[in-house]
């Protein structure tokens, strides 16, 4: 089942619905992805590897459409949202 998974993006929701503490750790994510799919097995082998910016810009793209994201996750991206609101009004 795991090998007809392809694209990343399917991948990265692959493991935040089965592996919830990754919707909190970027590095718990990351580290999960490339031991499934991209076999890594020394840190030597990092630069044969998904970069990271793509695994956790997919995660930021289902948090954005609300799915795999705690509440905490919402309440602080809410509250650093309306200090930049604030911030921008007050220049």
């Amino acid at each position: 089942m795991l090998n007809d998974i392809k694209k990343t993006r399917d991948k990265v929701e692959y493991i935040l619905a089965h592996y919830p503490e990754t919707r909190k750790n970027n590095n718990l994510l990351c580290q999960l992805y490339w031991k499934k799919w991209d076999n890594l097995q020394s840190v030597d082998d990092l630069h044969k590897v998904t970069k990271a910016e793509a695994i956790t810009r997919n995660k930021r793209y289902f948090q954005n459409e609300g799915l795999y994201d705690s509440q905490e996750g919402k309440d602080i991206r809410y509250y650093n949202e309306k200090e930049v609101r604030m911030g921008i009004h007050a220049i």
